[in-house]
């Protein structure tokens, strides 16, 4: 089900932790974001989430910083 959700990326299975799977997403805002949230709270079996926002720094770098 996870799968089939707008802007799904990627998924990972999880081992050893307190969570079970981890769904790289991406989409256009936080309105996007959490209509993205709500829908997996919402989905038989889920129990809770987290939400970890990410940037990409590809080619673009910070000020006085390196990418690699």
């Amino acid at each position: 089900m996870l799968r089939s959700l707008p802007g799904t990326k990627a998924m990972y299975i999880l081992f050893g932790g307190d969570f079970d799977i981890l769904m790289d997403a991406q989409v256009e805002g936080l309105l996007a974001l959490n209509g993205l949230i709500e829908k997996v709270r919402e989905m038989e079996g889920v129990i809770t989430t987290r939400t970890i926002l990410t940037h990409d720094l590809k080619g673009r770098g910070l000020p006085g910083m390196e990418v690699c």
